[in-house]
């Protein structure tokens, strides 16, 4: 996912992402045009006669009078576009009239021919970053009828890179035809847990509509979660009277940086990995110098590991302190980006997250992380999604496609769910099925 964060005060590299990279581009105004709002728009339309992308929508705030600003935005659209505007009332009204339009980009990549189902789910994923900004994800992502209806479900992950490269490792899962009709959502770990949480809130929102298609999000964190992480929209009561979030443990994912194979440093050079104190010795000596820093979305949870072990050193990652020689980085971030004019970089990494292109070209070398004891610094993988409450309260229901993915993670877990129910035996936010697998196990060798 491209926001903010990825592209900066840099209006250069919007410019590039509106021109060669967006399918739909989404406007949406209220009661004036801003100078650069005004400037993309033109740009959208430019692209759009010469190459046709992106497709534009243009969505105006219904108005009493036509004040000058209003006007001139009208004069914009006439003059530069060959669309009209949509009108909207209220947010209500506006989420329908985008999700209208959003189905009907949906349909067009699913009855294209030619499409591989791979390009497809990349193509997905735009029309579910665009829902999630403008706060339709909250209202698709319902399987509260899931008890009452036998839809199937199309699974959507989201969360940190490192975690979804840590489940692709295992071969089953990636190859499995489950994972290719799946949507991924890479968004930080902490913006990943209220997404699953929500389901408490608006399982009910769908319950009607037949023809709403069925999500059902699955958080994958670089992070270990608190109960407290799920019970922004109500108690503990409430929220386990209905479901509760249940955990997997995948493994764990070693922190790694990445520097510039030509670059030499007292500090770096001949070293397969660093203390702490000796990467905190060396961002402090590059800061501010001619040489980039990378790292990935606050809120990741290797970006929280960083700031964790950084900051007693005096490091502070933020773009406040570092300007503009810190840069966010993904795994799909283009060489061209990382490479600018040769300048030297550091992308502050894991085993599992690192810019995959950068990398694979051998641009780069890895150097892990000890703390001072010289032991490797690791953080968990978790995967977390709800499980609804069921017969008296004395089971976890959840649809039969995470109960495949389950299986495909680890076979045991055929000997736990037993008719898409998972045995329920306490009354906790959090339930951490590791637990329960090695409980079940233990129980089958006794018998």
């Amino acid at each position: 996912m491209f926001s903010y964060q990825n592209l900066g005060d840099n209006q250069s590299d919007y410019d590039d992402f509106i021109k060669n990279q967006s399918d739909v581009i989404f406007f949406l105004i209220e009661d004036h045009i801003g100078d650069k709002t005004r400037d993309e728009l033109i740009l959208a339309s430019q692209s759009f006669k010469k190459t046709g992308t992106p497709r534009m929508y243009i969505f105006l705030k219904e108005f009493n009078e036509k004040t000058p600003e209003i006007e001139e935005a009208e004069m914009l659209i006439n003059k530069y576009c060959d669309t009209y505007y949509i009108e909207y009332s209220n947010l209500d009204d506006l989420e329908k009239k985008v999700k209208e339009r959003l189905e009907q980009e949906i349909d067009k990549v699913e009855v294209s021919s030619g499409v591989s189902p791979k390009l497809k789910i990349k193509k997905l994923r735009i029309a579910f970053v665009i829902s999630l900004v403008t706060a339709l994800l909250l209202v698709s992502l319902n399987v509260g009828h899931f008890l009452s209806k036998k839809d199937d479900v199309t699974l959507l992950f989201i969360g940190g890179g490192s975690a979804l490269n840590c489940l692709l490792e295992r071969d089953n899962v990636r190859n499995s035809d489950l994972y290719e009709k799946s949507i991924t959502l890479p968004i930080p770990t902490k913006a990943s847990w209220p997404i699953v949480s929500n389901e408490y809130v608006y399982q009910h929102a769908v319950r009607n509509n037949s023809k709403m298609k069925l999500y059902y999000p699955i958080s994958l964190s670089a992070m270990e979660a608190s109960e407290e992480d799920f019970l922004k929209m109500a108690s503990k009561e409430q929220f386990v009277n209905k479901c509760s979030i249940l955990g997997l443990h995948l493994g764990d994912d070693t922190l790694a940086v990445y520097i510039k194979k030509t670059y030499s440093h007292r500090l770096i050079d001949g070293k397969y990995k660093l203390s702490t104190k000796e990467l905190a010795l060396f961002l402090q000596e590059i800061a501010n110098k001619d040489f980039m820093i990378y790292t990935t979305d606050e809120g990741s949870g290797t970006y929280t590991y960083y700031k964790k072990y950084l900051e007693p050193y005096g490091v502070d990652l933020s773009k406040k302190y570092l300007g503009k020689h810190q840069e966010r980085f993904t795994d799909m971030t283009p060489r061209s980006k990382i490479r600018k004019d040769e300048t030297p970089y550091i992308m502050l990494g894991s085993r599992y997250y690192v810019a995959k292109e950068v990398y694979n070209e051998g641009d780069c070398r890895p150097l892990y992380i000890v703390d001072e004891d010289g032991n490797a610094i690791s953080k968990p993988i978790y995967l977390y999604f709800a499980g609804y409450n069921t017969d008296g309260g004395e089971s976890f229901w959840i649809p039969k496609e995470m109960k495949e993915l389950l299986i495909q993670i680890n076979p045991n877990f055929n000997e736990l769910i037993k008719d898409n129910r998972i045995p329920r035996n306490n009354e906790t936010v959090i339930v951490v099925l590791n637990q329960y697998l090695e409980d079940c196990t233990n129980s089958k060798a006794n018998i």
